[in-house]
């Protein structure tokens, strides 16, 4: 195991739920919260594990175990939860070799996981089996409108494909080189969505306003830089992608 376990927040007898979890499904998240470490995750859920918790934070060389594996975690609502014996998130990080390290760990702790509970290595299938996204969940049953952990794999280069290909192979101690590097659009005036896309008020999708379905249509006001990469503004203001993974061009 390349990883260090850490159960220093491990949920208590008395905390969390107690109902074993039925199904092979292994829930991927992403923190959602730049910069803080996956210990410091681990802390705050074991705080607040009445509102939500998951059974494993993944961070830099380190697994901080909070729920209970096999047993019920409140992670993607009340029809997801039961049915995932595994849920994980990663920390998040601008930090592009803290990512490699990071994800190296997210990739060998969901094998261990999906090995340990006979889960398939596939991502997002129509299937009710293999390792879910947080975004399959949403679209799935609705209970929330989150689409993690793509927007954070997507910012460090790392496409579904490559995501899919890595839980199935493995990458070692450090994430593999994407097979294909992530496009980002330089002009367009109209784009289409392939996979749902979720509106945000700033350029660096902290703030959330909405998502849409696979198929919505966007005019686009501008394209504008953000880091190395670019955002589409639309007319009211807000901002959506511009990876090419997420979004088409067609004007």
């Amino acid at each position: 195991m390349g990883y260090k376990l850490d159960k220093t927040y491990t949920l208590g007898a008395n905390e969390g739920a107690s109902q074993r979890a039925g199904g092979k499904i292994a829930f991927i998240h992403s923190t959602a919260n730049v910069g803080a470490s996956a210990k410091n995750n681990a802390a705050f859920e074991k705080r607040t594990w009445r509102n939500a918790y998951v059974h494993f934070i993944a961070g830099d060389g380190v697994v901080y175990q909070v729920g209970e594996p096999g047993y019920v975690a409140w992670g993607v609502g009340p029809t997801g939860n039961g049915m995932a014996p595994v849920q994980i998130e990663m920390e998040e990080t601008n930090d592009s070799a803290k990512f490699k390290r990071i994800y190296a760990t997210t990739i060998e702790l969901l094998r261990n996981m999906a090995k340990k509970y006979s889960i398939p290595l596939t991502l997002d299938t129509a299937e009710g089996t293999g390792i879910k996204s947080h975004r399959w969940a949403s679209n799935k049953w609705h209970q929330s409108d989150h689409t993690d952990p793509y927007g954070y794999l997507s910012k460090h280069g790392i496409s579904k494909a490559q995501f899919a290909k890595d839980l199935k192979n493995g990458v070692g101690s450090s994430a593999s080189t994407p097979a294909k590097k992530a496009t980002y659009l330089k002009a367009a005036k109209q784009v289409k969505a392939k996979t749902s896309v979720t509106r945000y008020h700033d350029k660096a999708f902290k703030k959330k306003e909405l998502t849409f379905k696979p198929g919505t249509i966007f005019d686009i006001a501008s394209v504008v830089g953000y880091g190395k990469i670019t955002r589409l503004k639309l007319g009211n203001g807000l901002y959506i992608t511009s990876n090419t993974d997420y979004v088409k061009k067609l004007k």
